[in-house]
């Protein structure tokens, strides 16, 4: 502010440098005017001349002064070789006032040509940055508009999810329970099968024992067989001396008869050996009483020892499918028993697979929690970033409206530089 008042006082002082020795010379001829020396219409006519040869002086310095302000405002250069630069040099080469002032009207003009040059190029630039921003917040604000949809949509996905989840939590607490039931119903069965197997064991030691029962019992069937056997051949040999007795008898009997007809026919000399005959055949008659008694006796003892010997075959028989039941039972109860091994190994592997899918659940159910977690805090991010994201609206369109501004504001002093280069061209013409 100092400097300018110097140099609008330097150049009020080279004005007045130039116009005062027109004024001493208009005072002068006022001189010589009150004195009659001269006419009037002299003095007026030289009073004309002085006024128009200081109206030009004065006119040519300040165009010649005022030209580089000009040229500053409209952005033009002056030409080193112009008429403009030729006054300026002549004018700044004087030692007097007005070539201080010229000096000096040089520097600040060219000072005011860098500043005006810069605030236009600043202006260009940004009312150019200013399209550029406005550009740039519309970008952004349909980028918002739509980051805003899909956050909207991301936070409706994310409430959606986290029902599911809270869904999924409840189906995996339902599994959890029925994995417990099931590990229970394992540990049941896994006791049902040692049950089976102590059972099936000790029904194994039972068919052993009665396979060896059986076999003896087959030895000792086999033993009376033999016996009957035996016995029924001694029968026969006793039917075979009882026929033989009986023959003898027979004959005996015979014998007798024929002694008690020789005794008859000796007379008294064969009384007593008839007598004897008699007691003979009498004996020969329980001889043969007996022996046919003996001989029913073995008979009888002959049909009951086939008869046992028969039975004895089927019981033997019997015995022998009987064993080979057993040792099919055997064989049943040694695949059972297998198989009751492999039930149990079946069932010692699903508990394992059991007791892992347990420890699966664990895990799962871990992080369905962690995951109903993470759907809330993805929910609360949600609802966070979409009022993020209505404020980041409300701030680009301040910003918007900012820009408008600016480039309002760039648009009137564009509109300002122009005004002042018209009303500077006006007043220097």
């Amino acid at each position: 502010m100092e400097k300018h008042n110097n140099v609008k006082g330097k150049l009020i002082g080279g004005i007045l440098a130039v116009v005062l020795p027109f004024l001493i010379i208009q005072g002068v001829i006022y001189e010589l005017l009150q004195y009659g020396v001269i006419k009037t219409a002299i003095a007026f006519v030289l009073n004309a001349i002085v006024a128009a040869i200081a109206f030009f002086i004065i006119y040519n310095i300040l165009k010649a002064l005022l030209l580089p302000f000009q040229a500053a405002i409209t952005g033009e250069t002056i030409r080193k070789n112009s008429v403009v630069a030729k006054k300026m040099e002549k004018l700044s080469s004087r030692d007097d006032e007005i070539g201080k002032v010229a000096r000096e009207i040089q520097s600040n003009v060219e000072t005011f040509a860098e500043t005006i040059s810069a605030i236009r190029i600043a202006t260009s630039e940004l009312e150019e940055v200013s399209g550029e921003f406005a550009q740039m917040f519309e970008n952004m604000n349909e980028v918002a508009d739509s980051t805003n949809s899909a956050v909207e949509i991301i936070t409706d996905n994310t409430s959606i999810q986290a029902d599911k989840v809270s869904d999924i939590k409840k189906m995996t607490e339902q599994i959890s329970e029925g994995v417990d039931h099931i590990l229970n119903n394992v540990e049941s069965l896994k006791q049902s099968v040692d049950t089976v197997l102590d059972c099936n064991h000790a029904a194994s030691e039972i068919m052993k024992e009665l396979v060896d029962i059986s076999e003896e019992s087959g030895h000792a069937m086999e033993e009376v067989g033999t016996q009957t056997t035996r016995t029924n051949e001694s029968a026969q040999e006793i039917q075979k001396v009882t026929g033989i007795i009986a023959g003898i008898s027979n004959q005996t009997n015979l014998l007798a008869l024929n002694a008690s007809i020789e005794a008859a026919r000796a007379g008294e000399n064969g009384k007593g050996f008839a007598v004897v005959a008699e007691q003979i055949r009498e004996l020969a008659d329980q001889s043969r009483e007996s022996t046919e008694h003996i001989s029913e006796i073995v008979n009888g003892l002959i049909a009951n020892s086939n008869t046992s010997v028969e039975i004895t075959k089927k019981v033997s028989e019997a015995f022998e499918k009987q064993d080979e039941k057993i040792k099919d039972t055997e064989s049943v109860f040694g695949t059972l028993n297998s198989e009751i091994k492999r039930v149990g190994s079946a069932i010692d592997e699903i508990d394992r697979e059991v007791s892992d899918l347990d420890e699966h659940k664990n895990v799962i159910a871990e992080g369905v929690e962690n995951l109903a977690q993470f759907a809330q805090e993805n929910a609360e991010s949600g609802r966070v970033t979409k009022e993020n994201m209505d404020n980041l609206g409300q701030v680009m369109q301040q910003c918007k409206i900012s820009t408008k501004k600016i480039g309002s504001v760039s648009e009137k002093l564009v509109e300002k530089i122009k005004n002042l280069k018209s009303e500077g061209m006006k007043k220097i013409h």
